[in-house]
């Protein structure tokens, strides 16, 4: 007799879980289950996978397991670990990223004070002047600084969202290069404590955002802080900016060994920031790519580098993008070959996993409920 199967609705209706948060259980919780084949469109559930969901939620969201904790709970149910899919389950297929769904490159660093912000601002211009359509969302909640690079002053945020009930469309703020900057905006650590039906209010309005631009570019806050760690997780590419300081390279391994650890599928590129010149920025890449390959077995993309040019520091004093004041000076044509990099298909495409806006804002709510 054939089993039954339910639909990602049917399956959202029978759980109460958002359509994100069982996207991300399913990434998550691999080792122990499948829920559905990545790369078709027949993503269907059975009687099994609903029970698991309706655990991980028990688990979660009324017991406050982390996903750790979840994890040794699954595996000590499984008697050991190992998949709940019968054995005779088809493998999974390779995941083609469908194209209407944005690109998430998330831009992060292990230390404060290298310039990530100015790289995300500066890329997310760099790439709109490319024809693309990019959104910026400027995610170190309660810190968020990116407007002020960009010599804007958002009358709204994610709070106006939550607190006032606004739409999305309200709450992009729009460049006159064509970036869409979404802003964490100042005190949004109070979103720690929304109420369930406000979180499933901020899942549905950003959602939209997901088929509506080409590449969304995520800055997150320093350091390896849950949401730092969170939303890198769910980028296609994480793009970690460094200098050539021994300290900031040691933090960098250290985010770069932490989320490689959380995510073996996770495809993880070097910015040199702030260097003398192309030699030195190949020998900040060497040395944490052999760090790398030596403890990891993990080999990371070489993305280039940004001189350290007096044009970057006045151009921030000048709340204006670099690319935009000052397009023809040495900085600015690095943005342009990191730029070119980026788009490149074959140099830095993460063709290993899945991920999309919607995830994204998964995290987001995740962070937002306080969870693991």
């Amino acid at each position: 007799m054939l089993q039954q199967r339910f639909t990602i609705q049917q399956a959202v209706q029978k759980t109460g879980l958002e359509e994100s948060e069982i996207r991300f259980y399913e990434k998550v919780f691999s080792h122990h289950l499948r829920f559905t084949e990545m790369g078709t469109d027949n993503r269907t559930f059975n009687p099994d996978h609903i029970d698991i969901l309706l655990r991980i939620k028990d688990l979660i969201h009324k017991r406050g397991f982390s996903i750790d904790e979840v994890n040794r709970e699954l595996k000590s149910a499984m008697g050991g670990g190992g998949s709940s899919e019968p054995s005779t389950s088809k493998p999974l297929t390779p995941y083609v990223k469908p194209s209407t769904l944005a690109r998430v490159l998330a831009v992060t660093s292990g230390k404060g004070g290298v310039g990530k912000t100015t790289v995300a601002v500066n890329l997310a211009v760099s790439l709109a002047r490319q024809g693309k359509k990019v959104a910026l969302l400027d995610a170190d909640l309660g810190l968020a600084n990116c407007h002020i690079l960009l010599g804007l002053k958002p009358r709204f945020n994610l709070r106006h969202l939550i607190e006032d009930g606004f739409s999305l469309e309200d709450l992009i703020t729009r460049t006159d290069d064509g970036v869409q900057l979404i802003s964490g905006g100042q005190g949004v650590r109070e979103l720690a404590n929304l109420e369930n039906e406000q979180r499933r209010l901020v899942l549905r309005q950003i959602d939209r955002l997901e088929r509506s631009v080409d590449i969304l570019i995520v800055d997150t806050g320093a350091g390896i802080s849950e949401n730092v760690l969170r939303f890198a997780l769910f980028a296609d590419e994480v793009i970690t900016v460094t200098t050539p300081n021994l300290s900031s390279n040691a933090d960098a391994f250290s985010i770069i060994k932490i989320l490689y650890e959380m995510d073996p599928n996770a495809k993880i590129g070097i910015l040199a920031n702030e260097v003398r010149d192309c030699y030195e920025a190949k020998n900040v890449f060497n040395k944490l790519n052999t760090a790398a390959q030596k403890y990891l077995q993990l080999t990371l993309g070489d993305l280039g580098y940004i001189t350290d040019d007096e044009h970057v520091q006045l151009a921030n004093q000048r709340r204006q993008p670099l690319v935009r004041l000052f397009p023809k000076c040495e900085a600015s044509r690095c943005f342009e070959g990191v730029v070119s990099t980026l788009l490149h298909e074959h140099v830095f495409v993460n063709q290993r996993k899945e991920s999309s806006f919607q995830d994204l804002l998964g995290a987001l709510k995740r962070s937002m409920a306080g969870a693991a």
